[in-house]
């Protein structure tokens, strides 16, 4: 079990630091300290509260569900990319979804709703993971066959469907950590950004090749 947990060990490091981190500022923090460097609010742009909300939750509920999404998606992108990468991944994926959310939801929308937890870094890793490993997830070194494509996309359809509903879900965020990968795209050499492009391909013809079957077993 050790050896299954730290077989990826940034993507293991950072959900024990996440962890870490929401058990310190919970408890241990006082709340000017959380609101000058980890809390967002819609209108507001300061990078390091966009990259500090990622390592504080509303609760421990909601850091369980995005350490589950790290740990696994995270796992993919640190096999296909390793680890500056992954962290490349992470940290721009934490900044584009926090400026997008607090610009539509600030700006365009006059909401005032704070923004925590990591799920828009962990949207650009999982965007990462569908382009790069659509269809397979690794596991003591060896891929087993897993639809990585179809839960990132699941997630994307999760998010604009319920873009304006009062769920207290960040989906603006959410979304901003998928479009994160177009910027990251820009620090990356050809090969890569290649392979991002052939994985986007194959993700588009999959979902498209999806919404047929299920047209075709709705219709029957």
């Amino acid at each position: 079990m050790r050896a299954y947990l730290l077989e990826f060990p940034l993507t293991a490091f950072f959900v024990g630091l996440i962890s870490i981190s929401q058990f310190v500022l919970y408890f241990l923090v006082p709340e000017e300290i959380l609101d000058a460097f980890f809390i967002s609010r819609p209108g507001e742009f300061y990078p390091w509260k966009w990259v500090g909300m990622a390592f504080l939750h509303a609760d421990f509920m909601h850091l369980f569900w995005n350490m589950i999404f790290l740990f696994f998606l995270g796992r993919i992108v640190e096999y296909k990319v390793g680890r500056s990468k992954w962290l490349l991944f992470f940290f721009m994926g934490a900044i584009v979804s926090g400026g997008l959310d607090s610009f539509v939801r600030g700006v365009i929308l006059g909401e005032h709703q704070p923004a925590i937890g990591a799920s828009g870094a962990v949207s650009g890793l999982a965007a990462v993971a569908a382009l790069l490993s659509p269809f397979s997830i690794r596991v003591k070194k060896r891929n087993y066959p897993f639809p990585v494509f179809a839960v990132a996309w699941l997630m994307v359809y999760s998010d604009i469907t319920n873009l304006f509903s009062k769920d207290q879900v960040a989906h603006w965020a959410h979304l901003g950590g998928f479009l994160s990968v177009v910027f990251a795209a820009y620090f990356l050499n050809n090969k890569i950004r290649r392979e991002l492009h052939t994985g986007f391909v194959l993700n588009v013809v999959f979902v498209i090749l999806l919404l047929i079957l299920g047209f075709f077993v709705g219709a029957r």
